[in-house]
């Protein structure tokens, strides 16, 4: 990892998993940053704004679970990796359940020290769809100037069904926005 500060957000009601849970991250991340949250109020309250590399959450909280929270960083922050670091996901139907619904991976508490080579793993992935998000995004961008120009030089010409062939283009250019 680079020395760039990371921002882990920690979604834990339970003080000594939380400071397990620090522990093994910084083992993997030696510049980081943590924001805490033990309930919906602190977690909604402090998301957003804190803007985090990387959320770990416990599946059950005191008035909320972790699919709750998955959720909600999916409609807020969707590229942010989302993992569950718990005590109950041993239930393959539930841990199917969240990969599902866009988590980037688990982890019991009780594998505590296998959590940096799963950051590394998630991260590593994230990057690679990030990567490839900005190359489609960056496509679509070329084509829209090359549909753009298209249009402006074919106005110009005199050609026979010249409006037909505008239209067109049109068309695929609303398509590709």
């Amino acid at each position: 990892m680079s020395n760039d500060i990371f921002k882990v957000f920690i979604l834990e009601d339970m003080e000594a998993d939380l400071l397990l849970t620090k522990r093994q991250v910084r083992k993997f991340l030696p510049s980081v940053l943590f924001a805490v949250a033990r309930n919906r109020t602190e977690f909604e309250a402090k998301l957003i704004e804190f803007q985090p590399d990387i959320v770990l959450s416990d599946y059950n909280l005191p008035d909320m679970n972790g699919l709750e929270a998955l959720l909600y960083v999916r409609e807020h922050l969707d590229s942010t990796p989302f993992v569950f670091i718990t005590g109950i996901l041993n239930d393959e139907e539930r841990v199917a359940e969240t990969i599902l619904n866009g988590a980037s991976g688990y982890l019991l508490k009780e594998n505590l020290q296998r959590l940096p080579p799963l950051l590394e793993s998630v991260l590593e992935k994230n990057a690679a769809v990030l990567r490839h998000k900005e190359e489609e995004w960056e496509r679509r961008r070329k084509n829209q100037i090359g549909i753009q120009k298209t249009i402006a030089a074919l106005r110009e010409a005199e050609i026979p069904g010249k409006e037909e062939l505008l239209e067109t283009l049109q068309e695929v250019f609303d398509n590709i926005r």
